[in-house]
């Protein structure tokens, strides 16, 4: 008999996608969808996604607002997204504010 034990090579994992200093997560996590939901709102609205939008559509999925918050701060990180970046797109994406018109000063004859 021969008491070696054979081997059986593990396969490499495929290399993980890293940019900033940040590991995108896995495809299908709850973390994964978080990025999912983000990268969906920012391509259909050709901008970053605000944590706004990401909150609401992953709480509706059922996703921890803890891990939404976390993994929303971690998505900007790998896209590189200032938080000056992202106050810029609220701004742009705010409805402009009535404008009063101005006040008319009253006349001595209409308060008589």
């Amino acid at each position: 008999m021969n008491d070696e034990v054979e081997t059986v090579p593990t396969p490499a994992k495929p290399p993980r996608d890293n940019a900033n200093g940040v590991t995108r997560p896995v495809g299908g996590s709850k973390t994964g969808q978080v990025w999912d939901i983000a990268d969906d709102i920012s391509a259909s609205a050709k901008r970053p996604a605000l944590r706004e939008e990401v909150m609401k559509a992953a709480t509706d999925a059922g996703i921890n607002k803890g891990t939404i918050a976390t993994q929303y701060a971690r998505w900007t990180q790998y896209h590189n997204v200032s938080a000056a970046d992202r106050r810029a797109v609220r701004e742009m994406n705010r409805p402009p504010k009535p404008v009063k018109p101005p006040k008319v000063a009253a006349t001595a004859e209409a308060t008589a």
